[in-house]
């Protein structure tokens, strides 16, 4: 974020092993429309102004096939490639580490590799509002969900249903000051199991966190549904 002084290095998440795809790939490195998802996500981020460095966490055996292939493919703002946990928040944690070891800026995010149709302006948005509000510990993207969601308890009887008004879906990326978050981070394994987002952790330590408005194409593909929607997607981009 130039205009207004503010560093930022983002953290990849593209450690996991999800398989829905059959694919016989780690989804992260399956093709869109010929170019592996993850490239797609790197290329992406690396192309906005917004963004002064990367880290990358894959699982351990494609460290070097990562390294490789950024060289390759000339993504200059990676500036290191670790090795992921046995959970994401433990991949997360490990590139936080990376990235400190490589210096420090004013704020840091975490960014799901497997949503590679992640665009400059859902950054843009998340930046001018830390901006805006220095009093905010963090921000996420996110976008109000369109369906009637359902509380049940384990024998899936509905306790309750939530006022839709109030709920958003949580996307990535989610941004944050530098020391806030590397603080949520810095827990055992026990503290950190089960966290499926970065805000969650640092709502838990009492940290103020708005959601900027995220975007309906910034999903995350899990399935071959999701590949099919992403290739769409993709292909009128290029109209």
């Amino acid at each position: 974020m130039r205009g207004l002084g503010l560093s930022l290095a983002l953290v990849v998440a593209a450690a996991g092993y999800g398989n829905r795809l059959d694919s016989g790939l780690p989804k992260q490195y399956v093709p869109l429309l010929g170019i592996p998802m993850l490239q797609r996500t790197l290329s992406t981020l690396d192309s906005c102004p917004e963004v002064d460095a990367l880290v990358v966490v894959v699982n351990s055996q494609d460290v070097e096939y990562c390294l490789s292939e950024i060289a390759m493919e000339q993504i200059g703002k990676v500036l290191r490639v670790t090795a992921g946990g046995d959970e994401r928040a433990l991949s997360v944690r490990n590139g936080l580490q990376a990235i400190s070891e490589a210096g420090t800026w004013d704020l840091i995010g975490v960014h799901d590799g497997a949503r590679p149709l992640i665009t400059c302006a859902e950054i843009s948005r998340s930046l001018d509002a830390l901006a805006a509000d220095p009093t905010l510990d963090g921000v996420v993207s996110a976008i109000p969900s369109s369906d009637t969601l359902k509380i049940v308890d384990d024998d899936l009887l509905v306790k309750s249903t939530p006022d839709r008004r109030y709920l958003w879906r949580a996307q990535t990326p989610q941004i944050f000051r530098w020391q806030v978050l590397m603080d949520a981070y810095a827990q055992s394994d026990e503290a950190l199991l089960g966290a499926t987002d970065d805000a969650s952790l640092v709502e838990a330590r009492g940290g103020r966190v708005a959601v900027v408005l995220g975007s309906p194409e910034n999903f995350k593909v899990t399935d071959k549904v999701d590949l099919r929607h992403a290739e769409q997607i993709l292909a009128e981009r290029r109209r």
